[in-house]
């Protein structure tokens, strides 16, 4: 196990230990949901829930818990010092510890349940120094982390899909995760992604889900019968007028590894060179290597974000602190 994986694990522990208020057997039992659920979540290619009917709810749920515990739990301590001289006994804190273990999962419900309800179109421009008379006003459509499966219908996807249809871009771009884990629909996503309609094509690159999955190459072939290209350290150019626009995608670039090995010889002097990374925090490599645009996804926004108070606090931000939205180095441009 990584020292990560580790460190987490027994952070778990720790927090559901508290959570329980003293009772061993759900003390017991959310700390092993709990560890595989995160250990399932970093370590690529862990199936361990996926004999069950909804895997990827017990997956996420679970890592949900730990994220929304430990705070709701280092709250909890703080109450139960300020009530210690009040009532001290045991009673009291079997009581705490009884009504914290409702709030998490309280808390991800409504997530969820707001996160499914809430998909809308964002228009965003993005400046590029130089660019070309005939690139002006180039539009592209970008879709990413469809997470196709318990969470996200494919009646869902179908209406975003319909609603990238009717804003008239040029070219669509998909950025890696369209499922979540081993069993996931991935004929059916891609089977709705192919009904994006720019007359320039379809392009994508891989997530690290498509890791988990063991699916890259079915997703790849499964996409190339349908007409799409998901790039996995390749280029394409397309042909905009007299300026050329060189599209290249690369496989989810893992932690602890160089970034961007094989993505330099693919950039191209005199056309306008656009990367598509699934993860956002390769953005600095990218601008030393020449890429003008990167495209990415995978941080969704955070994941958790206090929007009304500031959304740039969430816990995405200890991983890139490019988590949402657009961001520019040295006059290159990302969207995330």
């Amino acid at each position: 196990m990584a020292l990560a994986e580790a460190v987490l694990a027994a952070l778990a522990i720790g927090v559901n230990y508290g959570v329980a208020g003293g009772s061993k057997w759900l003390w017991g039992a959310l700390s092993v949901w709990t560890t595989i659920s995160l250990c399932s979540h970093i370590a690529e290619g862990i199936r361990f829930f996926e004999w069950m009917p909804g895997a990827t709810w017990i997956r996420a749920l679970g890592f949900l818990w730990f994220v929304l515990a430990v705070p709701a739990y280092a709250l909890s301590v703080l109450w139960k010092r300020s009530r210690i001289e009040a009532d001290p006994g045991r009673r009291q804190l079997l009581r705490a510890g009884a009504t914290l273990a409702a709030v998490p999962i309280a808390a991800a419900g409504f997530a969820i349940h707001k996160a499914r309800q809430d998909a809308e179109v964002r228009e965003v421009e993005l400046a590029i120094p130089n660019l070309p008379l005939d690139l002006q006003g180039l539009r592209l459509v970008q879709l990413s982390d469809i997470h196709l499966g318990s969470f996200f219908s494919q009646s869902r996807l179908r209406r975003a899909v319909d609603q990238a249809n009717g804003l008239g871009a040029d070219l669509a771009i998909i950025t890696g995760d369209l499922i979540s884990s081993y069993g996931d629909p991935l004929e059916e996503a891609i089977a709705e992604l192919a009904r994006l309609g720019p007359n320039a094509g379809i392009y994508g690159c891989l997530g690290n889900h498509e890791i988990v999955a063991g699916c890259e190459a079915l997703a790849t072939n499964l996409a190339a019968r349908r007409g799409m290209r998901f790039l996995r350290s390749q280029s394409a150019t397309h042909r905009f007028g007299q300026s050329k626009l060189n599209i290249a995608g690369v496989d989810y670039q893992r932690l602890g590894r160089p970034y961007l090995a094989d993505a330099a010889g693919m950039v191209r002097p005199g056309e306008l060179n656009l990367l598509l990374s699934h993860n956002p925090d390769v953005f600095p490599v990218a601008v030393k290597q020449g890429w003008d645009v990167v495209l990415s996804g995978h941080t969704h926004g955070g994941q958790i974000t206090l929007e009304h108070l500031d959304s740039r606090l969430n816990p995405a931000r200890f991983y890139t602190p490019y988590t949402y939205g657009k961001s520019t180095l040295n006059g290159s441009s990302l969207f995330v």
